[in-house]
């Protein structure tokens, strides 16, 4: 397993406050349904498990073969596609489109977003919904709050700890940086530095940015405060 993938494992893997509200999502609409920006597959191989299926694509090779191994190792019905989120094709229409853990924020300002905004419709039939996770504006607990436990995990005897240790704002984006450490089995330790950058934006943006691109806000889900992880918000647009 890359490390990279085993990054991605510890740092989202055990994340599961939005898995419900992904759940009511799946099951209001039909199938397929596609996951931008899956990652290492902790939401699409979710939904999968409860019968559903998934359309998965990301640009990172290392997460789709993630993906793949584990859908195979299970026989889940999960498809993979290494695709640019701006440049999608895929060829085939979706009734469900979704975004998880902030992706919509990872892609850039209002023009990349407005472009993801307009390939995620196209593939979206008349009716069928695109569902973004955001952090909704900046949120309060991320301002003066202690820093919350690592995230932990043991891979093949080497033990991998991943602690938020900041978060600043840098002109229209959030930075947060995490403290990454490795144990090997001999005890020997590496540390290194991380950093994600999201760009700021609230749900009453993100719902004009729909609208700009002919889509119409629907619902807000709330996602609570889960461990260590602060609340956001799933927007919900719909394709007329």
């Amino acid at each position: 397993m890359s490390s990279r993938v085993v990054w991605q494992d510890v740092e989202c893997g055990a994340y599961a406050a939005d898995l419900e509200a992904w759940e009511r999502l799946a099951s209001a609409g039909s199938d397929p349904i596609l996951e931008l920006g899956c990652g290492t597959g902790r939401v699409c191989l979710h939904l999968a498990r409860l019968g559903h299926e998934l359309w998965a694509v990301d640009l990172d090779e290392e997460f789709l073969a993630a993906v793949e191994a584990r859908a195979r190792a299970e026989r889940l019905p999960v498809h993979t596609a290494r695709a640019d989120a701006s440049r999608l094709e895929l060829g085939r229409k979706f009734g469900l489109v979704i975004a998880a853990m902030q992706f919509i924020q990872m892609i850039g300002d209002q023009a990349a977003r407005a472009t993801v905004l307009r390939r995620a419709s196209a593939h979206l039939r008349p009716g069928g919904r695109l569902a973004a996770a955001i952090l909704d504006g900046v949120p309060e607990d991320l301002q003066g709050a202690p820093a919350p436990l690592p995230d932990v995990r043991e891979v093949d005897g080497r033990v991998y700890s991943s602690l938020p240790v900041d978060v600043t704002t840098d002109g229209p984006r959030l930075e947060l940086h995490r403290l990454r450490q490795e144990v090997a089995p001999g005890g020997a330790m590496t540390e290194s530095e991380h950093a994600e950058s999201l760009w700021l934006l609230d749900a009453d943006a993100l719902e004009s940015e729909g609208e700009a691109v002919g889509m119409r806000p629907g619902d807000r889900l709330p996602v609570p405060p889960m461990d260590g992880y602060v609340g956001s918000v799933i927007v919900v647009l719909e394709r007329p």
